[in-house]
């Protein structure tokens, strides 16, 4: 088998593991979701909430670089301890996290993603490629629209997530 046949044979086998998204086509030809489409959207939503609620996935991020122990998360976050605390805990209950507590005086607790958790950080990963490659579109059609609508630009800025802990040693990577 030559390299160019292997090569073709992989790109099949690749493509037929993907599961295939179709449109829904709309109501006028009288046609409904199928079942499989709800499965679809049903698996997708569950997936999207383990993940979607505040700090969430700035956790993740944080672990999967290493950052394990509760007051250094914290360093990088501007949350409170009770929140910090009840979103990894909310992360372990998943089975995303574990939480390893060491016998020492005083009392070590460290963070770090399961195998499962670990396994998130692809597609994360991939909605941030997305996210650098086609968000500026974003912004462009919600300009768009505001001015069709003649609408005030949103200047609602979110408030700062991270310490400037954070932003500094981020800064420092980048340059």
């Amino acid at each position: 088998m030559s390299a160019d046949e292997a090569a073709s044979g992989f790109e099949r086998s690749e493509q037929a593991r993907k599961v295939a998204l179709r449109a829904i086509p709309g109501d006028a030809a009288g046609q409904l979701a199928s079942a499989s489409d709800r499965k679809m959207i049903e698996a997708t939503n569950s997936a999207v909430e383990l993940f979607a609620a505040k700090w969430k996935i700035d956790l993740i991020y944080l672990l999967a670089a290493g950052v394990n122990r509760h007051g250094r998360l914290q360093d990088h976050l501007l949350v409170s301890k009770k929140v910090l605390t009840d979103a990894l805990r909310s992360l372990q209950r998943d089975g995303l996290v574990q939480r390893q507590v060491f016998d020492e005086i005083p009392v070590r607790v460290e963070y770090s993603l399961t195998p499962l958790g670990r396994s998130l950080t692809g597609p994360l990963y991939e909605l941030y490629e997305w996210s650098e490659r086609y968000f500026r579109h974003v912004r462009e059609a919600r300009a768009d629209e505001e001015e069709a609508t003649m609408l005030e630009p949103a200047t609602v800025e979110s408030p700062p997530r991270f310490t400037a802990l954070f932003q500094v040693q981020s800064d420092r990577r980048v340059a």
